[in-house]
Parts: structure tokens; sequence; C-alpha cells
């Protein structure tokens, strides 16, 4: 009995210690990598216990309530990469309007040029100015001198009034509106180049996706070509130069539809910089281009309404009224000055107020500053020559501008219609052509030239017809008009 108790808690011991042990394994299984849990796994299936799956279920569940938090803080790599809301060709203008910092730049120009104003015109009014002061502290003075009544505390309110300047002030706020005026059309400028930059890459991102599936079609066409080619080698029906031939006409194509590519991809940049964000444009039909517009009675109105030049010109009136500011100085100043003292002391058993106030004309005239006034003249004067110069090549640069838009509108309105009737041509011959290739009586070359025809027809007609839109709405943007072009033109 005694041996069968000794053996029972010999056993029991063993089964602790057993416990033990395979509580450590499980403690190391667990800080084992996953590699080595994948590899057990594969070579040993075994049933996972209750425990083992709540322990599971409840780490899939923090898990995933973490990856929401993430979620939630910081949108995802494929989130802000996915589809793009499609925007409206105005749609677009309103968003590039409000991102642009062009716009909230020249429009602090602005705010500054009507503070500039305000500042001028203060010259008109008196001014007053305030002024309380300590009594004197006096050293070194001779007991005989008595003490001056300025020298006690005292307040003082003195008013100074200008009569005369001989035109500084006038001309100052002349110089001040001329700015405003400068400002203000450097503003409406601006927004209309905003409004142009976002209407041109909008409708480039629509053009060349137009060409981008031209090329496709093309590769696709080639492409089957060559396979056609190369099921005829195989048969003995075709050299297999022909089949060469037609790998470097596939080549030749995929170099187009990436030439293609590239340009879309920087097409779409430009909007993204432009607005902020990405957008999908909508894939709207351009009108028939139309014939008749009088371009040179444009280009002849753009010269005076041009906001840019209209900006510049009064810059130069601006400085035309600086330099009058600089001349005025030269000349004498007449103000009305007054003051009214109040002491805090009493000396001398004085009562009331014994320092009063006092009226008078003065009179200031500029004898010798070390030449100070005529350096500001000369100053002055310079600017009135770059004003001058910049306002006469600015009209000079406009005027090419124009011109070359125009000319720009004329050639890509004969080349939409010259295109237009080569693709005709181009596409009525490729599906000749291709009979024939198949039926033995037209080379290859033949085919594959006309196909390159075709292709080229129809992204010139594409191009043609954007280059004219993006032409005439770069003269209306020379005219200050950027809304009422796309309006005109029907751009959606």
């Amino acid at each position: 009995m005694k041996i069968k108790k000794g053996m029972l808690v010999s056993t029991a011991l063993c089964a602790l210690w057993l416990t033990g042990c395979s509580s450590n394994v499980d403690e190391t299984q667990t800080q084992a990598t996953p590699a080595l849990n994948q590899k057990d796994e594969d070579s040993a299936p075994r049933t996972m216990s209750e425990g083992e799956a709540i322990g599971l279920s409840s780490s899939a569940t923090i898990g995933k309530k973490s990856e929401d938090k993430r979620s939630q803080i910081a949108p995802s790599a494929s989130a802000s990469v996915g589809a793009s809301t499609t925007y409206s060709l105005q749609a677009a203008l309103n968003r590039a309007h409000e991102y642009s910092l062009r716009t909230v730049i020249s429009m602090a120009r602005v705010d500054e040029a009507e503070q500039r104003i305000d500042e001028a015109k203060a010259g008109y009014y008196p001014k007053l100015q305030a002024m309380v002061k300590t009594a004197d502290w006096i050293s070194d003075r001779s007991s005989q001198v008595s003490r001056s009544y300025d020298e006690y505390s005292q307040m003082q309110l003195t008013l100074q009034y200008n009569l005369m300047d001989f035109g500084r002030t006038r001309h100052a706020v002349g110089s001040a509106e001329n700015v405003h005026r400068s400002a203000t059309l450097g503003a409406e400028n601006e927004i209309n180049s905003v409004s142009f930059d976002a209407a041109k890459a909008y409708l480039d991102v629509r053009r060349y996706t137009l060409l981008q599936a031209a090329a496709k079609d093309y590769v696709k066409v080639t492409s089957d070509l060559v396979n056609t080619l190369t099921a005829r080698v195989a048969g003995g029906g075709s050299p297999e130069s022909e089949l060469i031939r037609g790998k470097l006409a596939l080549t030749n194509a995929e170099n187009r539809q990436k030439t293609i590519d590239l340009q879309l991809a920087k097409a779409k940049q430009k909007l993204r910089s432009l607005l902020g964000i990405d957008v999908a444009v909508e894939m709207a039909e351009l009108a028939d281009i139309p014939g008749g517009t009088n371009f040179d009675a444009m280009v002849a109105s753009i010269l005076q309404q041009n906001p840019g030049i209209k900006a510049k010109l009064a810059e130069l009136d601006s400085a035309k009224e600086d330099v009058s500011v600089a001349q005025a100085a030269r000349y004498p100043s007449v103000d009305v000055v007054g003051a009214y003292k109040r002491p805090f002391q009493r000396p001398d058993g004085l009562d009331n107020n014994y320092l009063g106030g006092n009226v008078a004309l003065q009179v200031s005239v500029p004898v010798l500053d070390g030449g100070i006034n005529s350096s500001r003249i000369g100053q002055a004067m310079a600017r009135l020559r770059v004003a001058e110069a910049s306002y006469g090549q600015l009209q000079r640069d406009v005027n090419e501008m124009a011109f070359n838009l125009s000319n720009d509108a004329v050639n890509a309105r004969e080349l939409w219609k010259i295109q237009g009737q080569a693709k005709l041509d181009a596409g009525r011959t490729k599906s000749l052509y291709l009979e024939e290739f198949r039926l033995g009586n037209r080379s290859l070359n033949d085919l594959i030239s006309v196909q390159t025809d075709f292709f080229n027809a129809s992204v010139g007609r594409v191009s043609s017809q954007y280059d004219y839109y993006l032409s005439v709405m770069g003269l209306y943007m020379l005219l200050g008009q950027v809304n009422s072009g796309i309006q005109t033109l029907n751009l959606r």
C-alpha cells in the first residue's frame, strides 16, 4: 500500500512537471517566427483548442479595429489613387480659381493699393499729437538762471494743418490711385490667365485621351496584321521578310502610343497642379470649326482692351505722378501750427494755466539737404523711363502674340479641313488595300503605308481641331474675356 501511494505521488509530480514543460513549449512556440509556425502546421496538422480560437478571434477583432482607426485618420494609398470625380469644364474653372494662389496674391496687391490711397489722402487732414513730460533734470546750470516754465512737468497737445504744399499731396494721391488701378487690372488679367491655363489643361487631357484611343487602335490593327503574317510565314505563304517588316511597323506604332501616353500624363499632371486634385474630364465632342471668323478685328481691339496693357499704362501714369511729388518737395510748405499746454507743477505760487495755448503760421523752406531731393527726383525720372519702356515692350509682345494666335487659328482651320478629307480617303483606301492584300494583289508595304496614313490623318484632325479652339481662346484671353470666349465657342 505504501508502494502504491509512493507511485501515485511520483505520477502526480511527473504530471505537474510535464504540464510545466508543455506551458514553456507553448510560450516558446508563441514567440517563434511565422515561418517556423507555418512549417510546423504543414508538417503536423493539429486541432485548434477553444482558447486558441478565442485568442485568434480577439486578435483579429483588435487588428480590424486598429485598421478601421487608421483608415479614419488617414485615407489609404489606394483610396487616394482611386477613381477621381468627373468635372465639367466650368466646374474645373471654378475649382482652379478656388485653389490658385496667384489670384490670392493679385487680390492682396489690390488691398495694399487701397491702403496706399488712404495713406496719401491722410495728407489732407490735420495732425493732432499728444505729449506728456516730466520735469527736466538740470545739471551744471548757473544759479543765476531761473528755470523755464517749459522745463516743468506738463501735458501738451499739438495741432498741425497743411495749407499749401505745392501739389505734393495731390500728386501722391494721384500716384496711389493709379497704382490701385494697375493692381485691379493686374488682378483681372491674372484671373483670365488662370481660367485660360485651366481650360487649356482640361482640353489637353481630352485631346490626348482621344489620341491615345486612336493610337491603341493603330497598335491593335498592326498587331493583327503581324499575327496574320506569322501564320502565313509558318504556312509558307509569305516570306519571312514580310513578317520582319510587319514587326517593325508594330514597333513604330507602339512608339507613337508611348509618346502620346507621355503627353497625356503631362496634361493630367498640369491639370492636377492647377486644381489640386485628380479629376476626370468629360469627353464631350467639340463643335465643327466655324468659318468666317474675323480675326483681324480681334487683333485690332486687343491693344485697346488687353488688361495687362491697361495695367502698364496705369503704372506709367503713377510714375509720372511720382516725378511730380519729388519735384514739389523743392518748394516751401505752409502750415498752421497750434499748441495747448497744461502744467502739472505750480512754481512761484502761480495758479490756473500759466502756459496756455498758442497758434502760429509756419513756412518751411528747404535750403540745403545735401542732395537728397535731387537724388529722389533722379530716381523718379528713372522709374518713369522704366515704366515707359515696359509699357511699349508689352504692347509689342501682345501684338506679336495676337498675330501669331490668329495665324495659328487660320492654319489650324485649314489643316482640320485637309485632315478630314485625308482621313476619309485613307479610310476607304485602307479597306480596299486590306482586301487586295488578302487576295495577294497588294504589297505589304502599301498596306502598312495606308494604315499609317489613316492614323496620321486621324491624329492630325483631332490635333488641328483642338489647336484652333485653343488659339481662339488665347485671343479671348488677350482681350480679357476668357469666360465669354468659352461661351462663344460653346466649350464644355
